[in-house]
């Protein structure tokens, strides 16, 4: 009876395949948004307190490198042409229709100029949009870049499996070489570089979004996919149990 109800009191334990894939999917959207509005924060934070003569050019300066760094990867990649001229192209739409195509951007800059057609409820809403029309227009640029490097993050993905795979391949040969020559083995190792692995990821992702001013790609993704590789190394080096 006691076993019956603590397996009834812990549906989670039972989900399959499909539950631990639908709560994964909602976890990475969790963390994207969180890095989005983390991002648009910043550059708030920013335009009042450190650059309020530059306002929102200071995000349009940003997503123009940002640009120019993902144009340079997809260049990069000639291995296969077809699927990162593809990839080019629906980010480039993506952007259009979100901004230019819905005429946002418009809407905004029309917001700040006042018409003797205006009511008062529309005259108001334009005078408040005008005052913050800065704000506005930096989030806009905000979510351009947000959504540039969320691109680049998806085609660094394989540089992350590649150190990955790296890193597990000389972990397994240097746990050969302790178990032969009777090393110690570390339980304790093994879970805490475990522990270490998901985070490393998500904070790569979370910093690089998030962060408030344009860098090369390479100057995150490239320090991360080696600590996510060694913490690999070391996890796998220490798995106690037999292959």
């Amino acid at each position: 009876m006691g076993d019956k109800s603590s397996e009834s009191s812990h549906p989670a334990k039972k989900r399959g395949i499909f539950g631990r894939t639908i709560d994964l999917i909602f976890k990475i959207i969790g963390i994207l948004l969180f890095s989005a509005i983390v991002s648009v924060m910043i550059e708030w934070c920013g335009i009042y307190f450190f650059y309020p003569e530059l306002g929102y050019h200071h995000a349009e300066d940003m997503m123009q490198r940002e640009m120019g760094y993902l144009s340079a990867s997809l260049k990069a990649d000639i291995s296969n042409k077809d699927a990162v001229e593809a990839a080019g192209q629906w980010i480039d739409n993506l952007i259009a229709f979100l901004f230019v195509d819905s005429g946002l951007i418009e809407s905004l800059t029309n917001s700040t100029v006042n018409s003797s057609d205006d009511g008062v409820i529309v005259g108001t809403a334009k005078k408040i949009v005008a005052q913050l029309y800065n704000y506005l227009m930096a989030a806009v640029y905000i979510i351009i870049v947000f959504i540039t490097r969320f691109s680049i993050l998806v085609l660094s993905i394989p540089a992350f499996l590649l150190f990955g795979i790296v890193g597990i391949c000389d972990g397994l040969m240097q746990r050969d070489l302790r178990r032969w020559c009777g090393g110690n083995e570390s339980g304790f190792v093994y879970h805490w570089a475990k522990s270490f692995s998901v985070p490393v990821l998500v904070l790569a992702w979370v910093l690089y979004l998030a962060i408030p001013s344009s860098i090369h790609p390479n100057m995150i993704i490239t320090p991360f996919a080696v600590i996510f590789g060694t913490v690999l190394m070391v996890m796998s080096s220490k798995f106690k149990k037999y292959l």
